[in-house]
């Protein structure tokens, strides 16, 4: 059995997903399509990159995994196969494979039937390909390889005695995840007091919590969850709504001795 997963900005009443799905399932009995997420926002390439990151490693290794945000190949952007931690992926060679990756593979497969393809739907047909591609094992005749293209995005920025990153998501309980690594706290931190500074100077958080029970209902919370990275919250309510947060709203921590 084949796992195919998807995680794309096509909402489910769109006739892409569908269309994708079907065309998917006629290549094999063995293929099984498994939706990752279809509610991404529309062209958040840094979204789908967040969300599949956190999720690809779960899934069994050889797991084909679908890039649909932003889909459409265009000149000097083609469609690729790239092969990273025992698993497939396909989507746009526009960098944000660099960003999947702590350190990128090195070889990518281009699609060779991309570069004949055009029209408003293009990816669907190219999706089919590669994943046709991955389980006939025909990269040779299909394919050339390629370098992937690099990308970079504003990261945590860090100093002596201050910690400045951003949200990166906000997941549908309203609870904001940033850049910030544990790894990165604890040996800034060293021992010291700090001040999490959420949206400005006025929203305040001087302790790291466990997790939700060792807080109060209503209370704004800060912890880090089980990804490695910090995470702002309301227990039992909205952060993103109660400080008006949203992806790439910074986050400053500042450290004192005092």
């Amino acid at each position: 059995m084949t796992t195919v997963t998807i995680t794309s900005d096509w909402k489910n009443g769109d006739y892409y997903l569908g269309a994708l799905k079907g065309a998917l399932l006629s290549l094999s009995s063995d293929v099984r399509v498994v939706d990752i997420t279809n509610s991404i926002p529309s062209f958040d390439v840094l979204q789908e990159i967040f969300i599949l990151k956190s999720t690809f490693r779960h899934f069994p290794k050889s797991t084909i995994h679908l890039m649909g945000v932003m889909s459409e190949p265009r000149p000097g952007v083609p469609m690729v196969i790239l092969y990273g931690e025992g698993h497939y992926f396909v989507g746009l060679n526009d960098g944000r494979f660099s960003l999947l990756f702590n350190s990128a593979p090195p070889i990518c497969f281009e699609i060779l039937k991309g570069r004949e393809s055009s029209g408003t739907f293009s990816s669907l047909e190219l999706f089919r390909e590669a994943v046709d591609i991955i389980i006939t094992n025909t990269f040779e005749k299909r394919t050339i390889a390629c370098d992937t293209v690099k990308e970079t995005v504003a990261g945590v920025v860090g100093a002596a005695d201050t910690i400045t990153g951003r949200v990166l998501y906000c997941d549908s309980f309203g609870n904001a995840v940033t850049n910030i690594e544990k790894t990165l706290f604890d040996s800034t931190r060293k021992g010291r007091n700090f001040t999490i500074f959420v949206q400005g100077p006025y929203m305040k958080i001087t302790k790291i919590s466990r997790g939700y029970y060792d807080s109060r209902p209503g209370e704004v919370i800060a912890l880090f969850n089980s990804l490695g990275l910090l995470e702002i919250a309301v227990n039992q309510g909205d952060v993103t709504m109660l400080e008006n947060l949203t992806p790439s709203s910074e986050i400053r921590i500042k450290f004192s001795d005092r």
